[in-house]
């Protein structure tokens, strides 16, 4: 009798361990979030005291699971420009090592932004925005999965990275810094997760796989974890979600899965409150979570759909921007022709410009500027004003992302049409004696920090100033300092 009595324990003890479903607990999840979305820590805004105590607690947990730190803290900070605010954010990473001793060196990563909207003044009131669902809920999940993990990896022969972002809701901005910084090597992260609003289950009846298919067979993969639950699955597919974290890393071309209960309730409300949440739902969908992970740490291969990472966009700047620019410098005329050498003067030009992105690290810069070119020439000083359109490509190299400082190069060509002009004090004729059209060659470089560039560029002039070329060849030629702002 005992014999059976044990064997019944055991097996007990086995399909525990099998099928995850008691290794997350609601209670556990229900602490965390009545912590997270509680007044006190008022919405863990950005680069608040409430935000790096949400930090400070997800770390904490981190710790006492006995993840391990990458470098020398769980703290990986990163600088957000936020208008013209420069603030602070903080990701927490942890990590579990891999047993297998070649798969050991890929990775999965589990994420779940900690940060929320903070809270409001309404009629001289703090209105709190605690974010229980958005994500409370996603960050108890992770802490709580890296528990059952621990318990649980020695069968994870992949290794697993449990991050809680900072900064989603800037955009991005946390996820973003962590791809960019290669905090883990990201050609062997293999899949990524982005657990995000997990806790309006009983609402919404479903549970959202966003993007599943962005993994090789990943359907059939998630398929084989859920015949042991009884859940309803949405959403599977191969398109990487651009409203969560996921985006960051299907950007570098990683698998990248957006998990999520739907936007039900009182979403970016102050209504987001713990006493809302359906904690046996969380429970649910965690173990359902737990158990794919083993699945996917333990897979033989995980190869991303090519279908969704060829299209993954590219990194780095917003696809237009515009901006306003001056240049002040030095310009002159060659006599290509003749020994005389032309002197410098005083020359500026002001205007609009733009940028299209057309990659990672190159763009087209349209201008529009209003010109004054200067020169002591031969038979006198020489102004003209023109109307000058340059269009150049930019090479940029990104030193720091999250600043979005940058070294830049441009070159391109430019048209200006003098409408006015002076030689010797006297009108130019441009009917008879002077070109109104101008053509040439600009290029330069430069350096870029906060939207607020500073660069050298240089003009030569293709087109023979004068109309007539019996009477000579004169070509213009200018060096410039350039300053200018770009929204």
């Amino acid at each position: 009798m005992n014999r059976k009595i044990f064997t019944v324990v055991l097996s007990i003890f086995i399909g525990i361990n099998v099928f995850g479903q008691a290794n997350i607990k609601a209670d556990k999840l229900k602490s965390h979030v009545y912590f997270l979305a509680s007044d006190s820590l008022e919405g863990r805004g950005l680069s608040t005291k409430s935000g790096h105590k949400a930090a400070n607690y997800v770390a904490d947990h981190f710790r006492q699971i006995g993840l391990q730190a990458i470098g020398d803290s769980y703290f990986h900070p990163f600088f957000a420009r936020i208008g013209q605010t420069m603030l602070e954010g903080k990701n927490v990473v942890g990590l579990i090592e891999g047993s297998d001793p070649e798969l050991k060196s890929e990775y999965i990563v589990l994420g779940a932004h900690f940060d929320h909207i903070s809270y409001k003044i309404v009629n001289g009131e703090k209105v709190v925005y605690n974010g229980a669902d958005d994500n409370a809920s996603g960050t108890a999940a992770v802490i709580e999965l890296g528990r059952a993990l621990m318990r649980q990896k020695d069968k994870l022969k992949r290794s697993v990275v449990l991050v809680g972002f900072d900064a989603e809701e800037s955009g991005l901005i946390g996820s973003r810094s962590f791809v960019r910084n290669n905090t883990v090597p990201m050609d062997q992260v293999k899949v990524m997760m982005s657990i995000d609003m997990i806790g309006r289950y009983a609402e919404s009846n479903y549970l959202v796989m966003g993007a599943m298919e962005s993994l090789k067979q990943g359907q059939e993969k998630l398929f084989k974890v859920t015949d042991n639950y009884d859940i309803k699955i949405k959403g599977i597919n191969n398109e990487i979600s651009n409203r969560t974290d996921s985006k960051s890393f299907g950007d570098a071309g990683i698998p990248s899965i957006y998990v999520s209960s739907g936007i039900v309730g009182p979403y970016h409300k102050p209504e987001d409150d713990p006493e809302t949440i359906d904690y046996a739902g969380m429970e649910l969908i965690s173990n359902l979570l737990l158990d794919l992970t083993l699945e996917l740490a333990g897979d033989e291969e995980l190869i991303p759909n090519k279908k969704t990472t060829a299209g993954a966009e590219s990194k780095g700047l917003p696809f237009f921007r515009l901006g306003v620019k001056g240049n002040i410098g030095g310009s002159s005329h060659i006599y290509p022709n003749e020994f005389y050498k032309g002197k410098s003067r005083f020359s500026s030009e002001l205007g609009l410009m733009s940028q299209f992105r057309i990659s990672k690290n190159f763009s087209l810069q349209p201008e529009l500027l209003y010109s004054t070119m200067a020169a002591k020439s031969k038979s006198g000083n020489f102004r003209t004003h023109s109307i000058t359109m340059p269009m150049s490509l930019v090479i940029a190299s990104n030193i720091d992302r999250n600043v979005s400082q940058r070294f830049y190069a441009t070159i391109g060509a430019y048209y200006s049409y003098h409408f006015a002009g002076r030689m010797a004090k006297k009108p130019m004729d441009f009917a008879n004696s002077y070109a109104r059209n101008e053509t040439g060659l600009v290029y330069g470089f430069g350096f870029e920090v906060m939207s607020v560039f500073v660069s050298v560029s240089f003009k030569h002039g293709f087109t023979n100033l004068l109309s007539d070329e019996t009477k000579g060849v004169i070509r213009s030629r200018g060096t410039y300092l350039t300053v200018g702002y770009v929204f």
